[in-house]
């Protein structure tokens, strides 16, 4: 728990150090660019052959200054929930969280030998995005998903791929980015996706958990480790 902490609190420095040094993120993520940029090419050809290239033109201008003018916008509500969840992070109302989370997530997750000393990188990413810390979050789940990947054999264990699916239906508890942008878009009362959205999140995260545990075991993944 304690290396998890850490690397979830060094998240922000390690943002800023993406802006700033983009060099130390090089080589990372070559294929989802190789993706982004032949979707742009086969556009802009798209474009070109159905005489729209001045259109298109346009659009990407318009895009990228609307983009601008969102960040900038968004600015004051990200500090304001940036301020908030770092409240709750010194006050150790996250730890506590991730502390809580750990006994019912140590039966609930079928992990091979060696598996459960991901447990504690588990708990703090479940809890950083409960809390709507999603950069926070993401150290600590490529530590856990590097943990299990230790012990397996160059295929996902059943632990992995419920570990993947939790994480990415992820119950929100306070869904700042939504909560944000609604403020941004003029809704009267932004926050009223609050109670919506943690009923949706609940249902999609109960969902794959039982899917997950149903299907356990038939692609020949890890099997659970006795407790």
């Amino acid at each position: 728990m304690e290396k998890a902490t850490r690397q979830w609190a060094e998240a922000p420095l390690r943002a800023g150090l993406l802006f700033l040094r983009p060099d130390a993120y090089a080589g990372r993520g070559d294929g989802m660019n190789a993706v982004f940029c032949g979707m742009l090419l086969i556009g802009l050809l798209c474009a070109a052959a159905t005489g729209q290239a001045e259109a298109a033109q346009q659009a990407l201008l318009c895009g990228a200054g609307e983009a601008v003018t969102l960040c900038l916008s968004l600015a004051g509500a990200y500090a304001f929930f940036g301020g908030l969840l770092e409240v709750l992070r010194e006050s150790g109302a996250a730890q506590a969280l991730a502390g809580a989370m750990e006994r019912p997530l140590r039966r609930l997750f079928p992990f091979a030998p060696g598996e459960e000393r991901a447990l504690g990188d588990i708990c703090m990413n479940f809890a950083a995005n409960m809390l709507g810390m999603g950069g926070a979050a993401t150290p600590a789940g490529l530590s856990a998903m590097k943990t299990m990947a230790g012990n397996g054999e160059g295929r996902a264990s059943d632990a992995m791929i419920l570990f993947l699916v939790v994480n990415t239906s992820s119950v929100q508890l306070l869904p700042t980015t939504m909560i944000a942008l609604r403020a941004q878009a003029g809704a009267a009362h932004p926050a009223d996706i609050v109670l919506p959205t943690l009923l949706a999140t609940s249902v999609s995260t109960a969902s794959g958990v039982v899917l997950c545990l149903l299907l356990a075991g038939r692609g020949g993944g890890a099997r659970a480790c006795p407790r």
